[in-house]
C-alpha cells in the first residue's frame, strides 16, 4: 500500500512516539517493583528498630497493658506498617490501625505489581513471660498507591508531550509539505502545455529551491515553445510559399494544356460529326471526358494545396464545399453542419478547414459513421470553438491517434496558439474532435495567406 509523504511521516513519528512511551512504562514498571520494595524494607527496619527501644523502656516488672496498648497505638494512621500483639498460639490480642488507602489505585495495579507483605518479631522479656510477642508487618498497599499516582502522573506527562508533539510535527509536515500541491497541479498544467507559469519562493529553503528550480525550468520551457512555434510559423510560411507555388504551377501550367486539348477534341469531333465517322467522334468524346476528369482532379489538388482560395465567400460556403463531394461517395452517412456565416480570421479560417477536413476523412476512414456532425462557433472567453464528432466507433477500436493527419491537426491548432484533444464522445458510441483557438492568439500575424488566383478553367 503506497503512502502519501505526510501520512507517512505521521505515521513514523507516531510509531516512534508510541515506542517510547512502551519503553517508559516498562521502566516505570520496573522501578516501581524496585521501589515498593526496597521502601517495605526500610519501613520494616525503622519500625523494627522503633519497637525495640520503646520495649526497653518499659519496666522489667511484669508489663503494664497499658503501656503495650500505648505503644502499639502510636502506629495507628501509619500508611505502610501494621504492628500487632500476638498471643504464643498466634491470637491478635493487640493491632494498630493502619491509614486507608485513598490513591484510587485500581486492584489490576496492585496485583500486576504483585508486592509480598513482609513482617519481623520482636520480643521482649514480659512478653516472654506472658507468652507474647510483638509483630510487624510491612502493609505495601499504600505505597503501591503513591507508586500508581507517580506512574499516572508520568505516564500522563509522557501521553501528553507525546500528543503534543505529534500534533505540532503535523503541523510542521502541513506547512512544510502545503507548497508540493502547487507544484503538484503547476507540474500538471505543464504537462498539457501551459507553460511558463511561476510559482511564488516561499517557504522553507528546500521549498525556495525546489520553487526557482520549477521557475527557471517553466521559463526555459516556456523560451522553447516560443522558439519552437517561431520555428513552426516558419516553417509553415515555407510549406505555404511552396503550395503556392505549386499551386501556380499546375494552374499556369497544367491548366492551358488540358483548355487546349479539350478544344482540340472538340474540333476533331465536330468533324468527324461532318464526315458521319462515328469512331472517331467516340475517340474524341472519350477525350473530352478524361479531360474533365482531370480537370477535376486538378481541382481538387489546387483545393488541398491552397485551401484559402475557396475562403472568399466564408468558412461556412467553404465546408459546404468541402463536403459535396463527400456526401455524393457517402450517401449513406448524415453530414450536420452548423457554422455561423462569418471569418474570424484568414489564418483560423484556413486552420479550421484544413482540421475539419482531416478530422471528417478520418472518422470516414478508420469507422463506419452513420452520422458526422460539424460545429464551430464562439468559445469561452475570446476564442473560437469546433468539435467534429462521428458515431463510427471509439478510439480504442478505430482512431489512430499518432497518424500523420492528426500530427497536421495538432501542429496547425498549436502554431495558432490553441489547444486540440480527441476523445470518446459521451455516449461512446464515436469519436471527438475539439478544437479551440484564440481568435487573437499567437502567430496569427505572421502566418502569410497568399493572395486568391483565378480558378482552374
Amino acid at each position: 500500500m503506497r503512502l502519501n509523504l505526510r501520512l507517512g511521516l505521521a505515521l513514523s513519528i507516531a510509531g516512534i512516539l508510541l515506542s517510547t512511551l512502551l519503553v517508559s512504562a516498562v521502566l516505570t514498571y520496573w522501578h516501581a517493583v524496585h521501589k515498593v520494595d526496597v521502601e517495605m524494607q526500610s519501613t520494616l527496619a525503622a519500625v523494627q528498630r522503633t519497637v525495640r527501644v520503646a520495649l526497653m523502656d518499659l519496666p522489667r516488672s511484669p508489663a503494664d497493658e497499658s503501656q503495650v496498648q500505648r505503644l502499639v497505638r502510636t502506629f495507628d494512621e501509619s500508611r505502610h506498617v501494621r504492628v500487632e500483639v500476638k498471643s504464643e498460639t498466634g491470637e491478635t490480642l493487640m493491632s494498630s490501625t493502619p491509614a486507608p488507602v485513598r490513591s484510587g489505585m485500581p486492584d489490576w495495579f496492585y496485583r500486576l505489581l504483585s508486592p509480598q507483605e513482609q513482617t519481623a518479631r520482636v520480643d521482649w522479656l514480659q512478653g516472654m513471660e506472658l507468652g507474647q510477642f510483638i509483630l510487624v508487618t510491612a502493609d505495601p498497599r499504600n505505597e503501591a498507591g503513591e507508586v500508581w499516582s507517580d506512574v499516572r502522573l508520568h505516564l500522563s506527562t509522557i501521553l501528553i508531550l507525546c500528543l503534543l508533539t505529534l500534533a505540532v510535527l503535523s503541523a510542521l509536515l502541513s506547512y512544510a509539505l502545503r507548497p508540493f500541491s502547487r507544484f503538484l497541479d503547476a507540474f500538471e498544467r505543464t504537462g498539457r502545455g501551459e507553460v511558463g507559469e511561476q510559482l511564488p519562493v516561499a517557504g522553507p529553503l528546500e521549498v525556495q529551491s525546489l520553487a526557482s528550480g520549477f521557475n527557471r525550468m517553466s521559463a526555459l520551457l516556456a523560451e522553447t515553445e516560443a522558439r519552437n512555434r517561431k520555428l513552426n510559423v516558419q516553417l509553415e510560411a515555407v510549406q505555404e510559399e511552396e503550395r503556392a507555388s505549386l499551386a501556380r504551377d499546375l494552374h499556369d501550367e497544367v491548366g492551358p494544356l488540358l483548355f487546349s486539348i479539350d478544344v482540340d477534341a472538340t474540333t476533331i469531333k465536330e468533324q468527324a460529326g461532318r464526315k458521319n465517322d462515328s469512331k472517331v467522334a467516340e475517340r474524341a468524346a472519350s477525350i473530352q471526358d478524361a479531360v474533365a476528369q482531370v480537370k477535376e482532379q486538378v481541382r481538387s489538388i489546387l483545393w488541398q494545396l491552397r485551401p484559402g482560395l475557396v475562403l472568399d465567400l466564408g468558412l461556412a460556403n467553404a465546408l459546404e464545399n468541402m463536403l459535396a463531394p463527400l456526401k455524393a461517395r457517402h450517401p449513406g452517412v448524415q453530414f450536420n453542419l452548423e457554422v455561423p456565416k462569418r471569418s474570424w480570421q484568414p489564418q483560423i479560417d484556413i486552420a479550421l478547414l484544413a482540421i475539419v477536413r482531416e478530422a471528417v476523412l478520418n472518422g470516414l476512414k478508420h469507422g463506419t459513421p452513420k452520422t458526422v456532425a460539424i460545429r464551430i462557433g464562439p468559445g469561452p472567453g475570446d476564442t473560437v470553438e469546433a468539435v467534429i464528432a462521428n458515431d463510427g466507433g471509439t478510439l480504442g477500436t478505430t482512431s489512430n491517434t499518432g497518424s500523420l493527419g492528426v500530427v497536421s491537426m495538432q501542429e496547425r491548432t498549436r502554431i495558432l496558439g490553441g489547444r486540440l484533444t480527441i476523445v470518446d464522445s459521451e455516449d461512446e458510441r464515436g469519436v471527438e474532435v475539439r478544437v479551440s483557438i484564440p481568435v487573437h492568439g499567437p502567430g496569427l500575424s505572421t502566418v502569410p495567406v497568399a493572395p486568391s488566383t483565378q480558378t482552374l478553367q
